[in-house]
């Protein structure tokens, strides 16, 4: 049983890589299961066709994420401090794992991020929200839609660890930092 958990993780992580390096369409199902050494009927025993392969994909990024920043988080702390170390270990995260910045970002763009996608459970959306919601709940930040302040929060996320990426030398050169982002974002959504 085993075996075949690494076996589907393994077609997982090489189509993750080529869909980074390629995009989608140069992500061919015969290229991921030569990257993961296996056969291509093999793929098929784990996902129905490519579009259930790059879904499988998506469920395994936002399992990752929802690990790791729940790992890292201390629900002991105050909210503001829950909140910047939540900006600082997402942001972590997405430098560490590029390839997984890269899918999640362009997946959600994409037409396979479907209505049916988007309709069912989503654990990494479920805990951002009872995350944000924890905050309300201490008074904490402003009482608004957990799905608003996550989207608020993550998509800055997201574009900023993009900025650094692409940006890395002219930002050292200009003396900017991006640390002020999180900064204005809790600004903005504390209680006064």
């Amino acid at each position: 049983m085993e075996n075949l958990l690494d076996k589907k993780q393994s077609i997982i992580e090489s189509a993750l890589e080529l869909v980074h390096a390629n995009g989608f369409h140069g992500c061919p199902v015969s290229q991921v299961a030569k990257n993961a050494g296996v056969a291509a009927g093999t793929i098929y025993t784990y996902f129905e066709n490519k579009e259930d392969l790059i879904v499988g994909i998506y469920d395994y990024v936002a399992e990752k994420i929802t690990y790791y920043l729940a790992e890292r988080d201390d629900d002991s702390l105050e909210f503001e401090n829950r909140f910047f170390n939540y900006w600082r270990n997402f942001t972590e995260f997405y430098e560490q794992h590029p390839a997984i910045h890269g899918f999640y970002d362009q997946f959600l763009n994409s037409p396979f991020n479907s209505e049916k996608v988007q309709n069912r459970p989503n654990m990494w959306h479920e805990w951002a929200h009872k995350f944000f919601q924890s905050g309300m709940d201490e008074g904490a930040i402003r009482a608004t839609n957990p799905v608003i302040l996550s989207i608020l929060v993550n998509t800055n996320i997201t574009s900023t660890v993009r900025i650094k990426k692409n940006f890395k030398t002219k930002l050292a050169k200009t003396n900017v930092n991006l640390d002020e982002i999180s900064q204005l974002i809790w600004a903005g959504i504390k209680t006064a």
